[in-house]
């Protein structure tokens, strides 16, 4: 395992342990947040903001000198990157990127900063999406990286924690527009297809990693037979080791940020813009 980036000195904002998921059968969940935002511009906002910078592109490098077989389809600017980032140990398997991915999601999660918790979180959806395309999928790796993204974008669209219903911080008196704006939900929306497109494509590749009961990924990718059953659901033929049901494989592909989708709902429609022209002509 690489060595993780040296961390900024002062910042404190480190998730209790006890609120990380840390196995792989646990329903995705998120650590509970600070009880009010940090005070803008202070020190701590400082070094949340250069602890994040950091954390995403050292997470950037390592998927750029990733080790497997979607390598070959590296774009040349990728490429250049990965030649420059020598220093940097590639990840080897989907579950490492979704394991430091995660990681970041509960360090953001934690600050309890609507204006920062926002934008980091749509540079965190974006980047897994470019792993989701790039790598072999760990299925329970990503599923879990994957729900606490939807819960962290449904919970800052309502205003409210997405499972309990309790009033995040930032949101006191009940303000919650403004917050998440048009521009960042066009933003979410856009991401949220391409990964629900993208996770459908590589799961009908049937190309997995390996994954032991810990939900860690041993390196090793198989070749699995897939078809579809009666219903049109996907099967997985050949993978002993995966406990998974059929069926319940299927619907964790349909319930991919499928709580953000109802949050957007129709908000992003566009408003009328008829001409009113009731009082024209009247003298």
């Amino acid at each position: 395992m690489a060595t993780p980036p040296p961390q900024p000195g002062g910042f404190i904002l480190s998730p209790p342990a006890s609120t990380i998921t840390t196995t792989s059968t646990m329903h995705p969940t998120l650590p509970h947040p600070r009880d009010t935002p940090l005070r803008p511009g202070g020190s701590k906002e400082s070094a949340f903001i250069r602890h994040c910078d950091a954390q995403l592109l050292h997470i950037q490098r390592r998927f750029a000198k990733r080790t497997s077989p979607s390598s070959q389809f590296l774009s040349e600017v990728d490429r250049d990157k990965a030649d420059t980032w020598g220093d940097v140990q590639g990840y080897n398997t989907m579950s490492e990127a979704c394991k430091d991915l995660g990681e970041l999601v509960d360090i953001v999660w934690v600050s309890g900063t609507p204006g920062l918790q926002v934008p980091y979180l749509i540079s965190i959806g974006l980047l897994l999406g470019n792993v989701v395309q790039g790598m072999p999928p760990s299925p329970k790796a990503l599923f879990r990286v994957l729900g606490k993204l939807d819960l962290a974008f449904a919970g800052l669209m309502q205003g409210r924690d997405a499972e309990t219903g309790e009033r995040l911080p930032g949101f006191e008196g009940g303000g919650r527009r403004g917050v998440v704006s048009g521009t960042e939900k066009v933003r979410i929306r856009s991401l949220v297809e391409r990964t629900r497109v993208g996770v459908v494509e590589v799961f009908k590749r049937g190309e997995f990693e390996y994954e032991d009961e810990e939900g860690e990924g041993e390196g090793d990718s198989m070749d699995i037979e897939t078809e579809t059953d009666d219903e049109g659901r996907l099967v997985l033929e050949g993978d002993d080791h995966e406990e998974t049901p059929e069926e319940s494989l299927d619907m964790q592909i349909a319930r991919v940020y499928d709580r953000t989708m109802v949050e957007l709902g129709d908000s992003l429609e566009e408003p009328s813009i008829g001409v009113l022209t009731e009082g024209r002509g009247r003298g």
